[in-house]
């Protein structure tokens, strides 16, 4: 009974692999196009301006700027709980917990094996879900991740909004930490280890132990595609909704930042679109594993039916990827989209060719 379970619950994971490679092929293919859309359409409207002085005559257009940090107006940024200050624009606390973390694999017998090994992550892992019950990781942080950003920083004449100082990434470490002890009072458990503030003891982490590190920007030079508002910005809305709302680190163009924003459009468009197929053909994968799994323990038949159904399953799984990009896509772009399902039905010739030449094998 359980093994009948178990090919069942084989059949319904890919079903459900099916539908979230879908999902997720369809959304990928109108986000692309929509972000596409928008940055042409800012590439036609901006203008590129210079950051020492505004201009009135550009109030509420979009624009291009370029100019240095300044934050000769701010105050220190403070870690209000530690202390731990910097002059600059940015500052973010970065809180890693040791934990367990789960590596599994499945072998040929559909048999899960895993692995447990102790890893630094400041991102939560759940173990709830874990194979083996007796790892069990913390469901919360002693302290939180904080970013912590300078008031009335500006880039020549410009005010740079809080929404665009938060984008910059920060490009230094925080080293040789200090804890100030007028912070310290009511945290007797946390002390200084090099870099890191941290409650370990004797150099031996345990599960559920901290420790903190810390990011900042304090200079450089940025580069601004935003609406002229006074003497500061906010978000461009295109007329497909989209906000065109950036801040680069370094001296561009509005040509180039728009180019940018196009590569980065384009990465994530293979990325997802990699994801997809994969989760596709995976679907169709777990759905033969009913098949498959029968025929595993019979010498030879096993490897060559489940040889069989990998190459079927990527046919198919390829095949459907493409039908639904062009079908988002023929609404843009119909040669495109023809194309595609041109080389969907080859595939397909392909695929029956492949079973007729299987048949007379037999």
């Amino acid at each position: 009974m359980s093994k009948v379970n178990k090919k069942s619950g084989g059949i319904g994971a890919g079903f459900l692999l099916l539908l979230i490679g879908i999902g997720l092929l369809w959304y990928n293919e109108g986000r692309t196009v929509k972000n596409q859309s928008a940055i042409n359409e800012a590439r036609k409207n901006y203008i590129q301006v210079k950051s020492d002085a505004v201009d009135s005559k550009n109030e509420g257009k979009l624009v291009a700027t370029k100019g240095k940090l300044d934050i000769s107006e701010s105050g220190e940024l403070k870690d209000s709980i530690f202390g731990i200050s910097v002059k600059g624009v940015k500052l973010v606390r970065t809180v890693e917990v040791y934990q367990w973390k789960e590596s599994c694999e499945t072998d040929d017998n559909d048999n899960k094996h895993c692995t447990y090994e102790k890893v630094w992550d400041s991102n939560l892992i759940d173990s709830s879900s874990f194979e083996e019950g007796n790892h069990y990781n913390p469901s919360s942080k002693l302290y939180e991740d904080e970013v912590y950003l300078a008031y009335n920083v500006r880039a020549g004449a410009y005010v740079l909004p809080d929404e665009l100082v938060s984008q910059l990434a920060c490009d230094k470490n925080k080293n040789n930490v200090e804890l100030n002890n007028e912070y310290n009072k009511s945290i007797d458990t946390i002390k200084v280890d090099g870099n890191y503030l941290t409650n370990v003891n004797d150099n031996v982490p345990e599960i559920g132990d901290i420790r903190i590190s810390y990011q900042y920007i304090d200079s450089g030079n940025v580069s601004v595609l935003a609406v002229q508002t006074g003497n500061t910005f906010e978000a461009y809305t295109t007329k497909n909704g989209k906000d065109i709302y950036k801040i680069l680190k370094g001296n561009y163009t509005g040509v180039q930042i728009l180019e940018k924003m196009t590569k980065t459009n384009k990465t994530w468009k293979w990325i997802l679109r990699f994801l997809g197929i994969v989760l596709i053909i995976s679907g169709f994968n777990s759905i033969f594993s009913l098949i498959t799994n029968l025929t595993n323990k019979i010498p030879f038949l096993g490897n060559l039916v489940g040889g069989a159904f990998s190459i079927v399953s990527s046919i198919l799984g390829i095949s459907l990827s493409l039908i639904i990009i062009a079908v988002a896509w023929f609404r843009f772009r119909p040669i495109l989209s023809i194309v595609l399902i041109v080389i969907v039905v080859l595939l397909l010739i392909v695929l029956k060719m492949y079973s007729k030449n299987k048949q007379v094998d037999k």
